[in-house]
């Protein structure tokens, strides 16, 4: 993600929300992510059973909760539960 985009589309509020999250470092890291058609596959084969998710990406299963998913990104996953 381009900072400068949302800057100029007037999205800064947006911008310091992420960051008061700590999520603005996951979203504008150009080291981390994957491929497109790796994330369509995930999303293709999701599935969200009593806060777990569980996917699979190339024969791989995949399985995480918010506690989990936030140790992976290096990210907060306290309050997580209010979104779900």
């Amino acid at each position: 993600m381009r900072e400068e985009y949302f800057r100029e589309q007037n999205l800064g509020k947006f911008l310091k929300k992420l960051q008061d999250q700590g999520l603005l470092t996951v979203f504008t890291n150009t080291h981390m992510g994957c491929s497109q058609p790796d994330l369509a596959e995930f999303y293709a084969k999701v599935a969200v059973t009593e806060g777990v998710v569980t996917s699979e990406v190339s024969g791989v299963n995949i399985s995480f909760d918010a506690r989990r998913l936030g140790e992976i990104l290096r990210i907060p996953s306290v309050g997580f539960d209010i979104y779900v």
